[in-house]
């Protein structure tokens, strides 16, 4: 989800965030077969009203995934909200979020359970089904991303190593290809893919946008911004690691450009340049590759085909980014040293 309605009424609060991730390597069971495990609860370490669940599968061809969260609310827990229902290929079962949960408790808006009061605690359930032969799939990582979008913390724009370096993230431009008005997500997922196929050289990394599109459209959404199953798309390939979070400020992103790593950021379009918000605002995702050596971000920007790659204001980004509530993807090889975790805002090196 690029941005929902629900939180852009609180665009100018921050967030207190934490992430928490395990490793299942739980293998799928036999074709034709489904089996149920559930994973917590997990201690969110903050009061949070907000939570996005993230997974990657590996050998996903033949898999489908039903994911589903609970929170504890003191003495009471929430009914079990589906927070994705996902397969690799959608000719074998859908790839859809769920409309029409909303409770006394809370709701989902498309990928993000969003709670009427803060919870400590939340299980995760997950269906797993083998729908075709082949290769077994494999669930080799989950993440909890937790959120009190009420905390406001700011930018301090302290100098950082980070400042005056640029990573060579590929460029791509989102309406250079059919239906490309809504595919800043997927097009910066496929720049993301293909540094990294060059980096590592591993060509079968490089997924043009399309392909990205067609591996990330959420059928209810109708739209390809569902951020978990686009962090599900780059974590599926061996090696990969994705995940969606929401990091405190861009302090932490200094961390991850220092140590050679770009980053997707969802943002506001209209603020990003610097305009007040439009009650049209869908939001927009950029790759973030550099900083200038005042201190003002760069990234590749899929909206323009001119020039994808531009700086904007420190302070336009700033607001742009607390649209979303700071919300990342974070996309590297499973084995890479990034940097050390603030916060518990990203797993562990």
């Amino acid at each position: 989800m690029l941005v929902s309605a629900s939180i852009a009424g609180v665009m100018l609060s921050s967030v207190a965030a934490r992430l928490v991730t395990l490793e299942p390597n739980a293998t799928f069971p036999d074709t034709g077969a489904s089996v149920v495990k559930t994973y917590g609860p997990f201690d969110a370490g903050i009061r949070f009203n907000e939570a996005i669940v993230s997974w990657n599968v590996d050998s996903p061809a033949g898999a489908a995934l039903k994911v589903e969260a609970r929170a504890v609310l003191g003495t009471h827990e929430t009914k079990w909200y589906t927070v994705g229902d996902w397969a690799a290929d959608t000719k074998l079962h859908p790839r859809a979020s769920v409309e029409g949960q909303r409770d006394q408790d809370g709701t989902v808006e498309t990928d993000t359970l969003s709670l009427k009061a803060p919870a400590d605690k939340l299980e995760v359930q997950v269906t797993m089904s083998t729908l075709a032969a082949g290769p077994k799939p494999v669930l080799k990582f989950l993440s909890v991303c937790f959120s009190d979008t009420g905390v406001a913390t700011e930018d301090t724009a302290a100098k950082s190593p980070a400042w005056g370096k640029v990573i060579d993230v590929p460029e791509r431009a989102q309406n250079n290809y059919p239906n490309g008005g809504v595919l800043c997500s997927a097009t910066s997922v496929s720049m993301l893919l293909d540094f990294y196929s060059k980096f590592l050289n591993r060509p079968e990394l490089d997924h043009d946008v399309p392909e990205v599109e067609a591996g990330v459209w959420d059928s209810v959404y109708k739209g390809a911004g569902n951020w978990p199953f686009n962090t599900a798309f780059a974590g599926s390939f061996p090696g990969m690691r994705a995940y969606v979070s929401r990091f405190s400020a861009i302090a932490d992103l200094e961390k991850w450009i220092d140590a050679g790593f770009p980053v997707a950021c969802s943002v506001s379009f209209d603020m990003l340049r610097g305009k007040p918000l439009s009650p049209d605002e869908q939001g927009h995702l950029v790759v973030l590759v550099g900083f200038t050596p005042e201190g003002d971000p760069i990234f590749n920007d899929p909206a323009f085909t001119d020039q994808v790659r531009k700086p904007y204001k420190r302070s336009d980004f700033e607001k742009a980014w607390l649209y979303s509530h700071r919300t990342v993807y974070l996309v590297y090889p499973s084995g890479a040293r990034i940097p050390d975790p603030t916060g518990e805002l990203w797993a562990s090196p």
